[in-house]
């Protein structure tokens, strides 16, 4: 029998390196310590059956190195076997004759640790390295899902982890301190830069919250609105606006959280001042949730502008106003002279082939008459569905006599389809004039000139081209040419809005406007618009002469009209070519106020009133009217010939009220009262 002393000689002390323990240990270095895998710390996977007798253990322990053994029962893992155990029962008194026969379970650890693959690293340290005493240097068992033995992982190989794991954090808290400092100091930095060009900024800036209160302001905006720093902090910047443009402010407030900043011009009061012009431009911040606005005090700026832009409407009438009226003179002539014929003309036949000759003059000059009061009205744009083919056409009978004057040989090109665009007619016009008036001044010294003005469409987009061969634009120079105030012109002739202006239109349009030019060999300026998509223009009622449409025979009564015009041969002709077509009876007034009287007591089919009239307007006529007489004002149509005001015009047609302009024909009179003259008589 062997004594305890010799079997503790025979069980090796302490757990020698091995050449496998040495490279583990070199592989782990290379690897970051959150990033190991449990699977590469093992570092032996040998195992006996829990129930191998311990002398065959201790041979077991003999032949290789390490201080513990996994016990497995059909090769499911069941406990961990330490030689330290081992060596304690078989090294007491009799301890070999007693305990070497029994089963290797005797010798387990009491509370082995055992883990499954796939356990976060961090989870074994933390459980392993909290043991005390002899625990703290067992062994840790991984296994598979199945509880099959992987290997054992020794305490060392966990401590070495640990200790990395904790240098790695370390460092990582050292780096993230530096940072921390860096960005500390890159935030200092930015927040002397910001400040700095807050407070020194020209223009005056406040941060709002997102009802429009001011939070945060530079001594620049207090400036601009004539107000103390204190009076300013907390005042919600929509109450300075000018009641008008209030709900435009209420709606960007309302859609604040838009990454796209937002221009606009608005009306201040200003303590002191009074209404001032601003230049207001806002940009959500998202990191703070506040509206940043800038404002810049335009009054002055805006004043000059319109003052520049009224002169160069001014220039542009001056250079058209021959051909006007030329081509005014040309229509007239025909009317005067055929009307001097038909006062001694006796033959049917004849006289109506004058008084088609007077017809067609006259809708030629009111042709052009209604593109000058296009081009006369307020630049407050009003958005149709329009051809930009037609647009031209009209454009071109303005510009005719302007270029026959030039000698310069013009030509359009103008494509079969519509080109329908969404604009207003009168400012695209203005766009070609100054176009045409700026290539005309281009071909001045060229010895064969010529001007041509193409229409088309590409990419989803109408364009509009003015090209000439003109003298170009020279190149240090090409970038400046859509700039306010610049030209190259004497002051006679133009005053440098014409292209800036052009450019201003066209951006209001959604649109963009480009320039292709060599010196010598003339320019090509290019307008592009969005094309109408899915829409058609509403084709116009064709004029057909009807015959006179009286009431049939025998009738008790025929319908009766009143007439309100302040023009004696308007008011005339409006009775004759009533009664001629509908065979009516007429009453006629000259302004508003008698026609009420007329209204309120008398019974009419239908009314047919002037719009500008002495005392009392035809517009507020009906406006009583439709008080007094609801259902008469539903029969109701207005003749004018300016309506005046886009404001007045919109109303009409938000009234539904008919609208016959002057000169108007037989036909189209008809045309709009044949409705009201038929079927039941008023009662």
């Amino acid at each position: 029998m062997e004594t305890a002393s010799a079997v503790i000689d025979q069980i090796p002390p302490d757990r020698p390196t091995s050449l496998e323990q040495e490279i583990l240990a070199r592989q782990l270095e290379s690897v970051a310590a959150e990033e190991v895998e449990l699977d590469s710390l093992v570092y032996q996977r040998s195992s006996v059956p829990h129930d191998l007798p311990l002398e065959e253990v201790q041979r077991v322990f003999r032949d290789q190195a390490g201080d513990f053994l996994a016990l497995v029962r059909q090769d499911r893992v069941t406990g961990l076997c330490s030689r330290w155990q081992l060596g304690r029962l078989l090294g007491s008194r009799y301890g070999f004759s007693l305990y070497s026969k029994g089963p290797a379970h005797l010798a387990q650890v009491d509370h082995p640790l055992v883990f499954e693959q796939g356990t976060p690293p961090r989870a074994v340290l933390a459980e392993a390295l909290a043991r005390h005493g002899e625990e703290f240097h067992e062994d840790v068992v991984l296994v598979d899902r199945d509880h099959r033995l992987v290997g054992l992982i020794s305490a060392e190989a966990l401590a070495h982890v640990q200790t990395r794991l904790v240098a790695e954090q370390v460092e990582k808290l050292r780096r993230q301190n530096l940072e921390l400092i860096q960005a500390n100091d890159t935030l200092r930095r930015t927040q002397g830069l910001w400040q700095g060009l807050f407070e020194s900024h020209l223009l005056g800036v406040a941060l709002l919250d997102p009802h429009g209160r001011v939070q945060v302001h530079n001594p620049r905006c207090a400036e601009l609105l004539n107000l103390e720093p204190g009076q300013l902090a907390g005042l919600t910047i929509g109450t300075l606006v000018a009641e008008r443009e209030r709900p435009a402010v209420a709606e960007l407030f309302a859609r604040h959280e838009s990454a796209v900043p937002v221009t606009r011009d608005l009306t201040l009061t200003v303590p002191g001042r009074g209404l001032r012009s601003f230049r207001f431009t806002a940009e959500w911040i998202a990191e703070t949730g506040q509206i940043c606005v800038c404002l810049d005090d335009v009054t002055e700026q805006r004043a000059l502008e319109g003052r520049m832009k009224q002169r160069e409407k001014q220039i542009l009438f001056e250079t058209l106003v021959a051909g006007i009226a030329h081509e005014l003179n040309n229509k007239l002539t025909p009317v005067l002279g055929f009307a001097e014929l038909l006062g001694g003309c006796t033959d049917p036949i004849t006289r109506q082939s004058y008084t088609a000759c007077i017809g067609k003059s006259v809708l030629e000059a009111s042709a052009i008459i209604r593109q000058l009061l296009q081009l006369s009205r307020p630049e407050n744009t009003c958005l149709q569905t329009v051809d930009l083919r037609e647009v031209v056409k009209e454009s071109l009978v303005m510009l005719k006599f302007q270029v026959r004057e030039c000698g310069v040989e013009m030509s359009a090109k103008l494509p079969a389809e519509p080109i329908l665009i969404r604009a207003d007619a009168a400012q695209i016009k203005q766009v070609i004039f100054n176009l045409a008036i700026n290539a005309l001044h281009a071909v001045e010294s060229v010895a064969a000139p010529r001007l041509e003005i193409e229409v088309g469409r590409g990419d989803g987009l109408g364009l509009l081209a003015v090209t000439d061969n003109g003298v170009g634009i020279a190149p240090e120079i090409a970038g400046r040419i859509f700039d306010p105030f610049f030209t190259t012109k004497s002051p006679d002739r133009g005053s440098g809005l014409g292209l800036s202006v052009c450019l201003g239109i066209v951006r209001q349009h959604d649109g963009a406007i480009t320039v292709e030019s060599e010196p010598g060999r003339g320019a090509r300026f290019v307008a592009t618009f969005p094309l109408v998509a899915g829409r058609q223009m509403q084709p116009e009622r064709a004029v057909v002469e009807a015959l006179p449409v009286g009431r049939p025979a025998g009738s008790a009564r025929s319908w009766r009209v009143l007439v309100v015009e302040d023009e004696e041969g308007v008011r005339v002709l409006l009775r004759e070519l009533l009664v001629m077509r509908f065979n009516c009876h007429v009453d006629t007034v000259g302004n508003g106020a008698v026609a009420l009287d007329h209204a309120t007591t008398g019974q009419y089919d239908l009314i047919v009133s002037d719009i500008r009239m002495p005392e009392m307007s035809g517009t507020e006529f009906y406006r009583q009217l439709r008080e007094i007489r609801p259902e008469l004002a539903g029969r109701f149509v207005f003749v004018t010939g300016h309506a005046g005001e886009r404001e007045l015009e919109e109303q009409i047609a938000r009234w539904n009220v008919p609208l016959v302009k002057k000169p108007f024909s037989m036909a189209r009179l008809a045309d709009v009262c044949q409705p009201f003259l038929t079927g039941p008589l008023a009662a």
